[in-house]
């Protein structure tokens, strides 16, 4: 394999120059420099990364930790990061909750070595948050908190809760069916929880029957809302506490022949892409078009990786509707 030291010879340079050249270019000349690379170029000279981080004790590297790719949110949100952190020069491990006992995921990530964690797979009361804080390493949270605070970012979910009962109440429905994941996980406990509370205050009850808690895999939703169907009397609107389940729940319905929005009405929430999409046309609760958590959060990151912003972080972002045809 070709070294820096051979790159210094044909170069007619030091060793040194070479190193400053890989690590710190600006700190040389030009000329110089231009020529290094030139012989970089031409003897096809790739930088140890592991001698690289040795040296200036910086992995350049950033663990994330995200949800299942079953979700679309997830699909977006992973790759703003991923294509974020790039630009910033940093490379970015991923791991997937969903793929992974909870305990192994994060032992193996937090005995790396790397310069951040984002993270969106935070139960609210999980133990292993003292952990992440303990490492002494920039953090962030993002679509989820944990109940002692921390960094994180995240939509408005009781908000969107909230605004998801008022719309349908509006639309005229009454009998309006809950269908989300795990109330360990602030972002479906949020969003439970405005759901409700809109219920409660325009006079409209939320029987045990109308609540599906459900794992979030195909499989179980799709179990899940053969039982919904099954009853008497069927709800006349579903609110999805996420576009991916309605998603689901919309492929469901169809093949059994039902009419979206005629037989039963559906609503989702966090916009994504593939809600937008004519084929879907999922009318859908989300940030202001345009911003996406998981971007927010890199740029958050990264900052503190960088020493430019070593503040608490902890914003809410608040909802907008999104009306299109399944309402």
């Amino acid at each position: 394999m070709v070294s820096s030291k051979d790159i210094a010879k044909k170069a007619g340079v030091s060793q040194s120059t070479v190193s400053r050249v890989i690590n710190n270019p600006a700190s040389v000349r030009k000329e110089k420099r231009e020529a290094v690379e030139r012989v970089m170029k031409e003897l096809n000279y790739r930088p140890d990364s592991v001698a690289r981080s040795l040296i200036s004790n910086k992995t350049n590297q950033i663990s994330l930790i995200s949800g299942t790719l079953n979700n679309p949110f997830f699909v977006e949100t992973t790759k703003k990061i991923i294509n974020y952190a790039y630009l910033k020069g940093f490379n970015v491990n991923v791991y997937f909750e969903e793929d992974f006992p909870k305990d192994d995921l994060y032992n193996t990530v937090f005995s790396q070595r790397t310069e951040g964690i984002i993270l969106s797979s935070m139960y609210f009361n999980s133990p292993h948050f003292d952990d992440l804080v303990n490492l002494d390493v920039p953090y962030i949270m993002f679509n989820r908190k944990h109940e002692k605070g921390g960094n994180f970012v995240e939509l408005d979910n009781y908000q969107a809760g909230e605004m998801a009962a008022k719309y349908l109440i509006e639309k005229g429905h009454t009998s309006i069916h809950w269908f989300g994941g795990e109330l360990e996980k602030s972002t479906f406990r949020g969003r439970y929880d405005g759901f409700c509370d809109s219920m409660k205050q325009h006079d409209v009850e939320v029987p045990a029957s109308n609540v599906s808690i459900t794992p979030q895999n195909p499989v179980a939703i799709e179990q899940e809302l053969n039982e919904v169907l099954s009853k008497k009397e069927r709800p006349t609107a579903i609110f999805a506490a996420t576009d991916m389940i309605a998603m689901k729940i919309m492929d469901v319905l169809q093949r059994k022949g039902f009419s979206i929005p005629d037989d039963i009405a559906l609503i989702g929430i966090d916009n994504t892409e593939l809600s937008q999409h004519s084929s879907f046309d999922i009318t859908s609760i989300g940030l202001e078009q345009g911003r996406n958590l998981g971007e927010i959060a890199i740029r958050h990151l990264i900052e503190q990786i960088e020493g430019r912003n070593d503040s608490l972080i902890q914003e809410t972002y608040s909802c907008q509707l999104y009306e299109r045809g399944t309402v």
